[in-house]
C-alpha cells in the first residue's frame, strides 16, 4: 500500500510539470527509474481520478488539480449527465431502442453499481431506458454486494470473466454484463476474444442468441465446465496457443 501511494504521488508530481499533457508512454519515461516498468500504469493513473481531476484527451493525461470533493462522494451532476446523454445519441445503450422511434425515456445510470465500488465517472456511466434500468436493478439484486466488490477488484480480465461464469454456473449470463465486468479495470477492445481464450485454460461454456422485441440480438453465456485458473492466465494462454510444451 505504501509503495502504491508513493507511485501515486510521483505520478501527480510529474503531471503537474507538464500542463500540455503526457501520453502514457511519456509519463512512464519521466517517472523515476526505481519504480520499475509499471505495466499497469494506466490503472494507477485512473485510481488517482477519485481525488484528482486528470482528464484523458487526445491520447494524453492532463493534471487539473485536486478535487474539493472526492469523486465517489459526488452525485451525477448536470454537466456529467448531459455528457453521457450526448454520447448515447438518443439510443438506449443496453437494448438499442431510441427516443425518436420508440418514445423511450433515457436515464443516466452506473454501469458498475456504486455499492460494488463503481465510481461516479463518465467511463462508468451510460444512458439506458427506464425498462432496462428497472430490469438491471432487479437482476443485480440477485447478487451479493460483497461478492461483487471482490469480483470487480480482480485485476486480470480472464480471471474476472471466468469468475462471473463460475458465480452463475448453470444460469445464462448476458453479454452486456460480461462486457462491463471485462472493462471494469481497463478497457478491452476485444473482450469477446478474452472470453474465447478461456477455453485454452480448460473452461467450457455454451452461448445462446435471442432476438429482443427491439430487433436487437442479445447473447447469453452459460458455464458448462470449470477448471481453476493458473496464477498467470495470460502467459498460460500464450503458451497453449503457441504449442509450447
Amino acid at each position: 500500500m505504501a509503495d502504491k501511494k508513493k507511485l501515486h504521488d510521483q505520478i501527480v508530481e510529474v503531471l503537474k510539470k507538464y500542463p500540455n499533457g503526457l501520453s502514457i508512454h511519456e509519463l512512464r519515461e519521466k517517472l523515476p527509474s526505481d519504480i520499475g516498468a509499471q505495466a499497469e500504469l494506466n490503472k494507477r493513473v485512473r485510481e488517482l481520478r477519485y481525488k484528482h481531476a486528470i482528464p484523458y484527451e487526445n491520447g494524453k493525461y492532463y493534471y487539473r488539480g485536486k478535487r474539493s470533493v472526492p469523486l465517489d462522494n459526488q452525485g451525477i451532476n448536470s454537466k456529467l449527465r448531459a455528457a453521457v446523454l450526448n454520447m448515447a445519441h438518443g439510443r438506449c445503450q443496453m437494448c438499442g431502442r431510441t427516443v425518436a422511434e420508440d418514445g423511450i425515456k433515457l436515464e443516466v445510470d452506473h454501469k458498475v453499481p456504486h455499492n460494488w465500488g463503481g465510481p461516479t465517472a463518465i467511463e462508468n456511466l451510460w444512458a439506458i431506458c427506464s425498462l432496462c434500468n428497472s430490469g438491471k436493478r432487479d437482476f443485480f439484486k440477485s447478487f451479493d454486494d460483497e461478492e461483487m466488490k471482490k469480483l470487480v477488484a480482480i485485476e486480470n480480465v480472464h480471471a474476472r470473466l471466468a469468475e462471473v461464469l463460475r458465480l452463475h454456473q448453470g444460469s445464462p449470463v448476458p453479454s452486456w454484463f460480461l462486457e462491463f465486468v471485462a472493462n471494469v479495470n481497463d478497457f478491452q477492445e476485444d473482450w469477446q476474444r478474452r472470453l474465447r481464450e478461456l477455453r485454452s485454460l480448460g473452461i467450457e461454456y455454451s452461448f445462446k442468441k435471442t432476438k429482443l422485441p427491439s430487433g436487437k440480438v442479445q447473447t447469453t453465456y452459460k458455464l458448462e465446465k470449470w477448471k481453476d485458473l493458473p496464477a498467470n492466465p495470460r502467459a498460460e494462454i500464450k503458451r497453449v496457443e503457441s504449442g509450447v510444451d
